[in-house]
């Protein structure tokens, strides 16, 4: 893939010009972390693509917490979305999207998803740290964009190497060829030497973790006793859903007041106790443990079926906000012994 240079100035002439024509969102520092936030003329400065991933994934651009799909009696909800631009997404967010693009996109579509992707440019971008929970090594991923971008970028001394990604991207590039420079070899180096630097780190970070066999976690049935026992800690909040970037779930709840009907879609999360109850009462997963061993199946075992592949990208954020302290890699290590066994 074709490669570039971009002075820190002319970074910001280019994100000012691509504000003009699509919202822009991208990551800010505050109290420590990252953060998404729409981007304005008065808040060029705030973009930081220093560290790693946000707190929260991007994906709520793309596929929303909860939108408005349809009016009843009233003509039905026109597809619309604006241009968006996102800015500075970490490897593993790219991978939460090509997850969903899959999901959203093959079989059954949801055409709120596909207009919305269709419109989005993804600039994605190198991390240049890692956190004490961040884990993508474990699951084939890393600290730097592979696939599933237009544009990604790597911080090094007074700029940025720009990495070409798709036609979208090119045509960014092609724009706004003046601005844009061959890359020389410090810069090569710097981006090189970062990289290194963060994979090294998350292999301290991993040590002495593995996802082993986790792909055959169906020969753990749900009578095994090791969900019960990993499940002592969980408090059933849901954060783990909520705040990963590939979970797909979503309920259709219908409204009727004031003379209007309409119909939302809204995330689900697996782990309620809610989630599997059909109308005659009936509740394919009762009971708490069910429901977790559910959630390790569909990330591990499950989606090889539909996607060969993990549906964990290894962000670390389930682990960061699980109020019972859950770390999902020390649940890998405790599957992967049941499972040898």
């Amino acid at each position: 893939m074709s490669e570039y240079f971009i002075n820190t100035k002319d970074f910001n002439y280019l994100v000012s010009d691509l504000m003009d024509k699509s919202r822009v969102a991208a990551p800010a520092g505050e109290f420590g972390r990252k953060y998404w936030f729409d981007v304005d003329g008065d808040s060029l400065g705030r973009i930081d693509l220093t560290g790693y991933r946000t707190v929260e994934p991007c994906k709520a651009y793309l596929f929303k917490p909860t939108e408005l799909v349809a009016r009843y009696f009233d003509g039905d909800t026109h597809l619309s979305a604006g241009p968006l631009v996102l800015l500075g997404a970490r490897a593993c967010d790219l991978e939460g999207i090509n997850v969903l693009d899959r999901v959203f996109g093959e079989g059954d579509q949801d055409p709120f998803y596909l207009v919305s992707r269709e419109k989005t440019v993804l600039i994605g971008a190198d991390c240049t740290d890692c956190g004490a929970s961040c884990f993508c090594s474990l699951v084939g991923g890393g600290p730097y964009p592979t696939a599933c971008f237009d544009l990604s970028l790597a911080v090094v001394p007074n700029g940025y190497v720009v990495e070409v990604g798709s036609e979208k991207g090119k045509k960014i590039i092609d724009d706004h060829r003046n601005i844009f420079a061959r890359v020389l070899p410090p810069a090569a180096a710097a981006k090189k030497e970062n990289r290194e630097k963060v994979e090294a780190k998350l292999k301290r970070v991993n040590q002495g973790f593995s996802t082993g066999e986790l792909s055959l976690l169906h020969k753990l049935n749900l009578e095994n006793d090791i969900w019960r026992r990993l499940t002592k800690d969980c408090v059933e909040c849901s954060a783990c859903n909520f705040i990963c970037p590939t979970c797909s779930c979503f309920l259709l709840v219908d409204e009727a007041s004031s003379g209007l009907n309409r119909r939302h879609k809204l995330w689900d999360a697996c782990l309620k106790a809610g989630y599997a109850k059909v109308a005659g009462g009936g509740n394919s997963r009762p009971r708490l443990f069910q429901r977790l061993q559910n959630r390790y199946h569909c990330k591990f075992d499950y989606s090889f079926d539909r996607l060969s592949r993990y549906t964990c990208v290894g962000c670390g954020r389930c682990i960061d906000g699980c109020a019972g302290n859950i770390d999902m890699r020390e649940i890998f290590a405790a599957l992967d012994r049941e499972i040898k066994k």
